[in-house]
């Protein structure tokens, strides 16, 4: 990626505000449509809410339970989607929801509910749909649930790399022919005879403004700030999440990317177990916030601590293990309730020239990025042109068959003395791009060694990191999973209890 501010001093047809999950798919999607497309974001890409995710792609099975049939159908649909055209950047995961005492979700409406989150998705996971285990099973995969746990059902969902999912999207759109520029912070939008028609950025130390006939804010916790709008209309709710030792899971079905659904035993809330690089992501809270720069409490950190050893005494996790701990701030529709219980649909708001996007999930953030360029391509005046996002494969997806690329990347990496997981996860990061890290490896072969000896990466993801630091000043680390995981102590291997990290990458 190239770091070029003075690309903005042209005339746009779209300027899209904030390098989230939602600015990279809409500018992605209006460049491949051939809209003159610039993306401009504050700080890094990904570096708030797209980076501090669950990593899930996934409809939602509490949504389900109340009722959001149809946010949870469109979810599925797009999960399906992604798994289709970018499968190195999401994967299936194997979810077991245990009936251990006190559980929310068991029998009858359990069963029910995993038919229909089935029968909603478009066919795809195959062998990962629902099917019920006895207690015995379940516990002979996984000794460390409760000993009371009487029965269990697994279910098949995704996961994925969410700021590494954005970088990708960023790239695709200078591929494209677009322009992004990150550090770029917009410091008021520009109005012509009633009509929004661009921004002042601020980049540099230098002041510019940005003419674009159409302009798409899509900044998150900000994007009301930003637009103009009724801080009202919207709600910010703060999740968290902590990294954990590995699960030691072992048996006929349960494997590396085996997941678990559980309930907190005081309030009844879904959290989840999550295998991300080696570690467990245990997550996520729901509480309401004003700060879209809070970070993580102790009392959070202990909420969640607290629903692991209920439902997972053997696990003996306590504050030691926690390998670090983040927050991330959703954007969701002003609307009364429980934080948990407010409806994550998705709305853009119109002014002459402008669109806001609100609210909306990591899953679904693609259809709804085709919605506003549909928008976008109306107000401009042009005809609608299908969206390319429905069917083209992400950027850096392999050219070869997914079996056959990771035959290939296994074949490479025994080279390196790697195993075959640590080499597929490197395929997962790099897809396509995956022969410039070995091009690198040739080159410097002490880089095949691990960055951190918790995490499957190698010290030469650094050094490429580092090639294409687009910040002045910027740590690499932050360009990698370990500024996430583990924080910044790479050189000892220790991990530090750390509350708001850089963004993982």
């Amino acid at each position: 990626m190239i770091r070029d501010p003075t690309a903005l001093d042209q005339e746009f047809d779209l300027l899209v505000v904030g390098g989230g999950i939602y600015g990279a798919w809409t500018a992605w999607d209006a460049a491949l449509r051939g809209l003159r497309t610039a993306l401009v974001e504050a700080n890094d890409w990904a570096s708030a809410t797209s980076s501090r995710s669950s990593k899930l792609l996934h409809g939602g099975l509490r949504y389900l339970e109340r009722g959001d049939v149809g946010l949870v159908r469109k979810a599925l649909v797009e999960r399906e989607r992604l798994l289709r055209l970018g499968p190195h950047r999401t994967w299936p995961l194997h979810f077991v929801v245990p009936a251990t005492p006190g559980a929310r979700y068991r029998g009858l409406p359990l069963a029910l509910g995993l038919w229909a989150y089935d029968h909603l998705a478009p066919p795809g996971l195959g062998e990962r749909r629902a099917r019920p285990w006895t207690g015995h099973e379940v516990l002979g995969a996984a000794p460390f649930l409760h000993p009371g746990t009487t029965s269990a059902w697994t279910y098949g969902d995704a996961g994925t790399d969410d700021a590494r999912l954005v970088l990708e999207l960023v790239d695709g759109v200078l591929r494209a022919g677009g322009v992004a520029v990150n550090g770029a912070r917009v410091t008021r939008l520009v109005e012509n005879q009633g009509r929004i028609a661009g921004a002042e950025v601020a980049c540099d130390g230098r002041n510019s403004t940005v003419r674009a006939r159409s302009t798409v804010v899509c900044a998150g916790p900000w994007a009301a700030q930003v637009a103009g709008l009724d801080p009202g209309s919207v709600r910010l709710t703060k999740g968290i999440h902590v990294a954990l030792p590995p699960l030691p899971v072992a048996g006929p079905w349960a494997t590396e990317d085996t997941a678990f659904l559980l309930n907190h035993p005081t309030d009844g809330r879904v959290f989840f177990l999550i295998p991300w690089y080696g570690m467990t992501l245990v997550g996520t809270t729901d509480t309401d916030t004003t700060d879209p720069h809070e970070g993580v409490t102790e009392g959070e950190i202990a909420y969640l601590l607290a629903g692991v050893a209920a439902a997972c005494p053997g696990l003996g996790w306590g504050r030691g293990d926690v390998r670090s701990a983040w927050a991330g701030v959703r954007t969701l529709l002003a609307a009364q309730g429980h934080a948990s219980a407010i409806s994550r649909e998705w709305s853009l708001v119109r002014r002459p020239g402008l669109f806001a996007s609100l609210g909306g999930k990591l899953t679904s953030a693609r259809i709804e990025a085709e919605r506003i360029v549909d928008a976008v391509e109306d107000d401009l005046g042009r005809p609608r042109t299908p969206s390319p996002t429905r069917t083209q494969p992400l950027p850096w997806c392999p050219t070869l068959p997914w079996p056959d690329a990771c035959a290939e990347a296994i074949r490479h990496g025994q080279a390196w003395g790697w195993s075959p997981a640590r080499s597929l996860t490197a395929l997962r990061r790099h897809g396509q791009r995956l022969g410039t890290l070995w091009l690198h490896l040739e080159e410097h072969p002490e880089d095949a060694n691990l960055l951190h000896p918790d995490l499957p990466l190698c010290r030469g993801e650094l050094a490429l990191a580092a090639q294409n630091m687009l910040l002045p000043g910027q740590d690499p680390l932050a360009r990698t999973p370990v500024g996430l995981l583990v924080g910044n102590d790479v050189s000892r291997g220790t991990a530090q209890p750390e509350a708001g990290p850089g963004p993982g990458g």
